[in-house]
């Protein structure tokens, strides 16, 4: 019988760390958003329906995809689908900012603080997800 593929503690624990922190920094904030009476703020005006609704749900997959990091905290060494997974949508949003600085100019030093996280919070889970389970 092959011997049980782990983790080691340190990799456990970086990824816990990056986990919680996606998780919650999306929960959170999601969750306020998409059932905040207003949509929109002074830098960001949703001034119809369409686009109000359009806002709430880019604010509920927000939500979703915390609702995902928190859940592969759940059973982490059985979660490398769902780590690999963030890092693909992580990989996603990354290009379309740095899409947004070619075409929309520089943002403020949150929105590139941003960037630099995600960035590396892909790199984390496409190159160090949960190793693959023996097979048994």
């Amino acid at each position: 019988m092959a011997p049980e593929a782990t983790m080691s503690n340190v990799h456990a624990g970086v990824l816990y760390a990056a986990l919680a922190l996606l998780g919650l920094s999306l929960l959170g904030p999601g969750l306020v958003e998409t059932f905040r009476r207003r949509t929109g703020h002074t830098w960001l005006i949703a001034d119809s329906a369409e686009a109000r609704s359009h806002l709430r749900g880019l604010h509920a997959m927000m939500t979703a995809v915390g609702m995902i990091a928190l859940w592969a905290l759940w059973d982490i060494e059985r979660a490398r689908a769902q780590v690999l997974a963030l890092g693909v949508v992580l990989v996603a949003l990354v290009v379309a900012r740095l899409y947004s600085l070619l075409v929309d100019g520089f943002p403020g030093t949150t929105t590139l603080t941003y960037l630099t996280l995600e960035a590396l919070l892909a790199a984390l889970f496409l190159i160090w997800p949960p190793p693959v389970p023996a097979a048994g």
